[in-house]
């Protein structure tokens, strides 16, 4: 793809590739921007489903206007090739940013926030992103966090009253995701749950505090097998540096029911401002000590 012009795009260079897409930087040859170009890997170019994948995470981004969301600016087709135009971050994803070293509590709160306000708004337009792990979180040079590839996303009914009612479809088959990161709901293949996307951000906050995830194995059936039975150390265990309140706000958000959880990524931003912000009382307790 390298050099080629496709619609009014000029390639000029591979920025990633991931299982749901390639994507490279390419030029604008009519407004004066740069932006990133995210094509379907060369094995899945003729699949029809996968096209409609492509088509489906436009439609849901296209829902959602939020600073804390990659814009997706349009997606076009050329020379059979089906494509999104989004914009063009400066930065790495927090898979990488991870691997750079450990992490300030302050940032890691910092990053579940932005995390959390992205949810909010797709959740809010009924739209549930299904693989939220540090390879599609986005940490911009000025500190900026983007949720992206909603590849695998699902929209479920937000009625008048505000209630979400979950899908109740359940497509036979092997679940898609990353099961280091997948709800237990999401791995039995239960109906559609936004609470699921919060599990999984439960075990991006474990792994940013800790360095290590919560429930993987040495095989995939034993990674699936804790996810679904087995409960992970204490975060604070791990890290014993951590704050108490962060790891009970894990502990909560790694509830195998999604009953157990916080109920919606609201009452989970509350909790992490609390965190973020603890009461005059213990603030004093601390110094006490």
């Amino acid at each position: 793809m390298l050099g080629k012009t496709v619609s009014h795009y000029l390639v000029t260079r591979e920025l990633g590739v991931g299982g749901m897409g390639v994507v490279y930087e390419a030029q604008d040859t009519r407004l004066p921007r740069t932006v990133a170009v995210k094509f379907l890997p060369q094995e899945f170019a003729a699949d029809h489903e996968a096209a409609l994948g492509l088509l489906r995470e436009a439609e849901a981004v296209a829902l959602i206007n939020h600073p804390n969301i990659c814009t997706i600016y349009e997606i076009d087709h050329d020379g059979g090739a089906s494509f999104i135009v989004m914009e063009r971050l400066e930065g790495v994803s927090l898979q990488v940013h991870l691997a750079r070293g450990r992490l300030q509590t302050k940032e890691i709160i910092d990053i579940a926030l932005q995390v959390t306000e992205a949810l909010a708004a797709a959740h809010a337009k009924g739209v549930v992103h299904r693989d939220i792990k540090p390879g599609n979180i986005f940490v911009s040079t000025d500190g900026l966090v983007k949720v992206m590839d909603f590849g695998l996303a699902r929209r479920f009914m937000v009625p008048d009253t505000g209630q979400m009612v979950p899908d109740e479809t359940v497509i036979p088959g092997r679940p898609l995701g990353t099961m280091n990161y997948m709800a237990p709901e999401r791995i039995l293949q239960m109906p559609l749950d936004p609470r699921s996307d919060l599990f999984s951000l439960g075990v991006v906050i474990y792994e940013m505090a800790t360095n290590r995830r919560p429930f993987a194995s040495v095989s995939p059936a034993d990674t699936v097998t804790n996810v679904l039975e087995v409960d992970p150390p204490p975060l604070t265990r791990v890290a014993a540096d951590r704050p108490t309140a962060l790891g009970a706000v894990v502990q909560r958000l790694l509830a195998k029911r999604a009953d157990d959880r916080y109920q919606s990524a609201m009452e989970l931003r509350d909790a992490l401002r609390s965190v973020e912000k603890p009461s005059r009382w213990s603030r004093l307790f601390r110094w006490s000590l």
